[in-house]
């Protein structure tokens, strides 16, 4: 089977809403101190289960579109491949700071998940490193991506630390 844009883009979407109600449903249920064995305990930890299947798949059809060619695949696919990558908005054209931040802060998807401040501020962080060594610049934002989604289940694994303990306390 393929993989399209669509799967990328669809997998982190879905990833990046349950994750945040996994977040949501945990605060309300650490703040709201409801009763330890309420459902929304087992509500939050599904969210949080679901989306981070969601982040894996996300993670390995990126693989997939961005990593490496194999060596021994013809030069036109290269070619290929690069086109289909601009066509569909998957990677970025912009070099510089701010061409990268004016295309990005276009970006319907990209607009979903981050604020033009958070792109600015990612962008400022991580333009250097992603540019060097192996990883090209015109993967940016799908690294972007990945990381505003590392970071939402990290914050959701915290929760569900804090939320278990309280729940173990009833």
């Amino acid at each position: 089977m393929a993989i399209t844009e669509r799967d990328i883009f669809l997998h982190a979407a879905r990833s990046f809403e349950l994750l945040q109600k996994a977040i949501r449903t945990f605060n309300d249920y650490l703040q709201m101190k409801l009763p330890p064995k309420s459902q929304e305990y087992y509500q939050a930890r599904s969210f949080l289960k679901q989306g981070q299947n969601f982040f894996d798949e996300t993670l390995k059809k990126a693989k997939l579109l961005l990593g490496p060619i194999p060596p021994y695949s013809v030069q036109e696919v290269e070619k290929q491949r690069a086109r289909f990558l601009m066509e569909n908005k998957i990677i970025v054209r912009g070099l510089s700071l701010n061409e990268l931040r004016e295309e990005l802060a276009k970006d319907e998807f990209l607009k979903t998940m981050m604020s033009a401040e958070e792109i600015t501020a990612y962008l400022k962080v991580h333009l250097v490193s992603q540019s060097s060594g192996e990883r090209k610049l015109a993967n940016i934002k799908v690294r972007m991506i990945l990381d505003k989604l590392k970071t939402l289940l990290s914050k959701g694994l915290e929760l569900q630390a804090a939320a278990q303990k309280y729940f173990q306390s009833g």
